[in-house]
């Protein structure tokens, strides 16, 4: 039988529950990959709803494996059931495996579960967006660790005059959690306007709102006296339309799990500043005053005055821009999978 280029196995769907970093990226490689081989050389084997339907799961990854040359193994969660159950299949099928890892907390999970170390070192390579972590992980004894940034399709760059709001526009996009640094961002804003005198910005808060945060954001809204507000969730393809528009992008996260945030490759799309907390590896993909900001550790009153300085000194707002325009080419999904697709079969 023969057998097709790849499979994806991963968590894949359409709408406001699959708009996560995962499943955008998913998106992104089957659809470069298809362009690259054909549609019919590419497929996805879906592994959304396993507690709820297990068999059907894993007959999906058992044809993912027999039927074609090379499987990018794109989990996300669940890695403790996953990785045992691909690593046991392919001994019958010996696919050739790319294990393409999200977020950074694989290093951490094999510490505390360290019987998942043989299982993943088997695969023909462990790919990670952080060098830090590539570094950490070989240490473990995954020595096909290697570094894949996170990447997104090339967009052309939009003129707008993003002063012509008065407020400007400031937004946070990304999951709607605490941990996200979501009542952050506001009391970023508010900082923002008291150094400007007056109420110079707003923000408008973008992402998949989570239940247990929801009554202390309507709270913390209420009391921003309109400085702040919730817009819902965006699709994936309304991304950079969104954000274009925007003057500024805050990410003030400090998600325990952050790897290379999608959110700066959206900043990077949209040509707009990244204010960004020092946390985790974003120092690693955000070059500070080239094509973003980091600041000290949750310091809301930093991220404050980089905000009012940008829009204050307009030839430093489009130095970030530029800088923007030469990540989004850094990191497009053209440079990022093409080297990367030389490792296939």
């Amino acid at each position: 039988m023969s057998k097709i280029k790849l499979s994806i196995i991963g968590v894949a769907g359409e709408g406001a529950r699959f708009a996560t970093g995962q499943a955008v990226k998913i998106r992104t490689l089957r659809k470069w990959f298809a362009e690259k081989y054909g549609e019919g050389e590419v497929a996805i084997a879906n592994i959304d709803s396993a507690k709820r339907h297990p068999l059907r799961v894993l007959n999906n990854i058992r044809k993912a494996l027999k039927g074609s040359t090379n499987v990018l193994f794109m989990p996300g969660q669940n890695i403790e059931i996953f990785a045992p159950v691909v690593t046991v299949l392919n001994k019958l099928y010996r696919c050739h495996i790319q294990y393409i890892v999200t977020g950074g907390d694989l290093a951490e999970v094999l510490k505390r579960k360290p019987f998942l170390i043989p299982y993943i070192a088997a695969y023909d390579g462990t790919h990670v967006q952080s060098v830090t972590l590539r570094d950490e992980l070989r240490a473990l004894g995954i020595d096909k660790a290697e570094y894949l940034p996170n990447c997104r399709d090339y967009v052309p760059a939009v003129d707008f005059d993003h002063w012509a709001d008065d407020p400007v526009r400031v937004c946070t996009y990304s999951r709607v959690t605490k941990e996200k640094g979501i009542l952050d961002a506001i009391d970023i804003v508010e900082r923002a306007n008291a150094l400007a005198g007056r109420r110079a910005f707003c923000l408008e808060i973008y992402g998949k709102m989570y239940d247990a945060f929801e009554p202390e954001l309507n709270a913390a809204l209420a009391a921003s006296d309109g400085v702040a507000k919730y817009c819902g969730v965006r699709d994936a393809s309304q991304t950079v339309d969104t954000l274009r528009s925007c003057f500024a992008i805050l990410f003030p996260t400090y998600f325990e799990c952050e790897c290379f945030a999608g959110t700066a490759l959206d900043a990077f799309s949209a040509r707009i500043p990244i204010i960004a907390n020092d946390w985790l590896y974003n120092a690693e993909v955000i070059r500070d005053r080239v094509d973003g900001f980091i600041y000290p550790f949750r310091d809301n009153g930093a991220a404050a005055a980089l905000l009012y300085e940008i829009y204050t000194d307009k030839a430093l707002y489009a130095s970030i821009q530029q800088g923007c325009e030469e990540s989004m080419r850094r990191f497009s999904t053209e440079d990022v999978m093409g080297a990367f697709d030389k490792l296939l079969r």
